[in-house]
């Protein structure tokens, strides 16, 4: 399953943690939700603790200069591999 997440609203990221350990769950941060990405957001905090994968998109990071507040734990993608992700889910949630 995967959470598409572009927007300043951070529910999509709470919605994805509600899932169990079983359950193969990826978040992906685009466009503003990049800034969700942050080391000091707790949410996210949490959902890596939950070992939840997240991604975010290496560009938009860049892009809002970002680069040296994003969490190790959070893998950084380009547009190739964002396209992977979506052609390998089942399952996507746009939010």
């Amino acid at each position: 399953m995967l959470y598409f997440i572009t927007g300043e609203d951070i529910t999509g990221v709470e919605l994805a943690m509600e899932h169990t350990d079983d359950d193969d769950v990826t978040i992906l941060l685009l466009q503003n939700a990049v800034y969700f990405a942050n080391k000091s957001n707790k949410t996210v905090t949490q959902a890596l603790n939950q070992n939840k994968k997240i991604s975010a998109c290496k560009e938009h990071i860049d892009t809002r200069g970002l680069s040296n507040f994003i969490s190790d734990k959070i893998k950084l993608v380009d547009n190739s591999k964002i396209i992977d992700l979506i052609f390998e889910s089942e399952t996507i949630i746009n939010m």
